[in-house]
């Protein structure tokens, strides 16, 4: 599965999982698509996207989202009680460059201009980060404001770590799907698995009121 979503969605599960199956041996693999599922004796491969592997069983599991999320310090420094983003000083945006495979995934502009601006931050006036995880980590260590993916950012938010400083978010292009080989996708660990998964919500905790 991709790197991000195996550190900050997955592991956060596997202790549930371990509750239902305690024998269970988990190997987590991380590997850009494609991945030859039947020559490596792969159970499940959580993608991005459904388009990937044909003739496997497909289950759509979360389409995610992005918004805007801080660290609560770094908006006490530099927020100054300013009800938008739109006068942030383009050195304070976090840019995730996600690679060619998740080149559907938003931008800057893209919430700007879901939120009814105009504004297009430079990425090379901020900070860039090449994983999703990264640019979250960046947030929380109160090195800017990143267009976090909320399932991801979901523990921060909760936590208190992060905050979120608006309502609005973007749509990734394609949701997280899992796949499975057809005679795997009945097994009882390989189905617990995807079911725990499945059951994924994203957070709306952590919002600040003042920014759109």
């Amino acid at each position: 599965m991709p790197f991000s979503l195996a550190e900050l969605w997955l592991a956060p599960r596997l202790a549930t999982l371990l509750d239902a199956f305690p024998q269970m041996a988990i190997d987590v693999r991380v590997e850009d698509d494609p991945v030859d599922l039947m020559r490596q004796n792969i159970d499940l491969r959580i993608s991005y996207g459904d388009y990937h592997y044909s003739g496997l069983k497909l289950v759509r599991l979360v389409h995610d989202d992005v918004l805007p999320v801080c660290a609560p310090e770094f908006w006490h420094r530099h927020g100054n009680g300013d009800p938008s983003l739109a006068d942030l000083h383009e050195s304070q945006f976090i840019h995730t460059n996600w690679g060619p495979n998740y080149a559907s995934h938003p931008t800057w502009a893209d919430w700007f201009a879901a939120s009814g601006g105009s504004r297009s931050p430079d990425p090379s006036h901020g900070r860039r980060v090449g994983l999703s995880s990264l640019a979250i980590a960046s947030a929380r260590l109160g090195l800017g404001i990143a267009l976090g993916q909320r399932v991801m950012a979901r523990a921060d938010l909760e936590a208190g770590r992060l905050i979120a400083l608006s309502s609005v978010s973007v749509r990734l292009g394609h949701p997280y799907c899992a796949f499975m080989p057809p005679a795997k996708a009945d097994r009882a660990d390989v189905a617990g698995l995807v079911e725990l998964l499945s059951r994924a919500t994203p957070a709306t905790c952590g919002m600040v009121g003042a920014p759109r």
